[in-house]
């Protein structure tokens, strides 16, 4: 029996480094959600479809803090099957 071995993200996407940067450049950064927030009057604000996703150097609490800096109700950080 033969593995294949998986072949590197960027070799699967030929313009990998063209489409992440496409995708931050059209996500909404979690200060801005927590200023919409704030002046649209909602209690709760649940972030989600967070990007970068897979960077381990930006915990929960610091998309939770960047939200806060703009928005003083409760910030929640959405995650797969979480109910509110």
């Amino acid at each position: 029996m033969t593995m294949s071995r998986s072949r590197p993200r960027s070799s699967i996407t030929p313009r990998s480094s063209a489409l992440k940067e496409s995708i931050l450049a059209h996500q909404t950064s979690a200060e801005d959600a927590g200023r919409i927030a704030e002046r649209a009057g909602v209690k709760v604000l649940v972030l989600s479809h967070l990007v970068p996703a897979d960077d381990l150097q930006v915990t929960e609490e610091m998309w939770i803090q960047a939200a806060q800096s703009r928005f003083r109700g409760t910030v929640i950080l959405g995650k797969d099957l979480l109910e509110i």
